[in-house]
C-alpha cells in the first residue's frame, strides 16, 4: 500500500465521520490532507494550524 493510500484511510475512519459535518469543515480537513501528503509539512504544524481554523470558525458563526 502507498503511504497516500493509508494516510486516507487513517483520515475517514476517526477525524471524517466524527467532525466533517460542514462543507467549511470539509476544506479543513482537505488542507491538513495536503499539507501531510502533497508538501510533506510536519504533523505538529498541520494539528495546530487545524486547530486553529476550527477556532476561528466556530467563533466566527457564534
Amino acid at each position: 500500500m502507498t503511504p497516500r493510500i493509508i494516510a486516507c484511510a487513517a483520515l475517514y475512519n476517526p477525524v471524517w465521520t466524527s467532525s466533517v459535518h460542514r462543507p467549511l469543515d470539509f476544506g479543513i480537513a482537505l488542507a491538513g490532507f495536503v499539507l501531510l501528503t502533497a508538501w510533506r509539512a510536519p504533523p505538529l504544524v498541520v494539528v495546530v494550524l487545524s486547530a486553529a481554523a476550527g477556532i476561528a470558525t466556530g467563533l466566527l458563526q457564534s
